[in-house]
């Protein structure tokens, strides 16, 4: 039997993943998916409460669906937070706050997002989040690479 390894790694986990448990994470492809507004590289926008384990067990189960589109063979990760407030879930917050600013912004969900179209940047989310730094967040994922 011959026996490959391949050259490039199929994973990498950086030490500041493992800081925080509450996150925002993005799913990003290398090329950029046709949305009914523009074209965007993110798949995918996902909260974790467990930190890099639910990343990577969300990045291996929607693998199938990015990799099936035309073109795309390779995906990244992006890890975003925000600040804590007692009391609320504020990681949660911040993925619907992103949710809202890319639904409004292309006119769909993301690939993988099966919940959020009717999210909307509210007046709650407005006093928790700059919607010009979300919208910068999103945009930074535009087009290909």
């Amino acid at each position: 039997m011959k026996i490959h390894l391949a050259s490039k790694p199929a994973m990498t986990v950086h030490r500041r993943i493992l800081t925080k448990d509450r996150i925002v994470y993005f799913l990003v492809g290398r090329k950029a998916f046709k949305y009914t507004r523009g074209s965007s590289r993110i798949a995918y926008i996902g909260t974790s409460k467990r930190g890099a384990h639910r990343v990577a067990n969300s990045a291996g189960y929607r693998a199938d669906e990015v990799f099936s589109k035309w073109g795309s063979k390779q995906m990244e990760v992006f890890i975003a937070s925000c600040t804590a407030r007692p009391g609320l879930k504020s990681w949660e917050c911040l993925e619907r706050a992103l949710i809202a600013v890319f639904v409004a912004l292309y006119q769909s969900l993301p690939l993988c997002n099966r919940q959020g179209m009717k999210y909307k940047f509210d007046e709650k989310l407005q006093r928790m989040f700059n919607y010009k730094t979300l919208y910068a967040m999103l945009t930074r994922f535009e087009g290909s690479r």
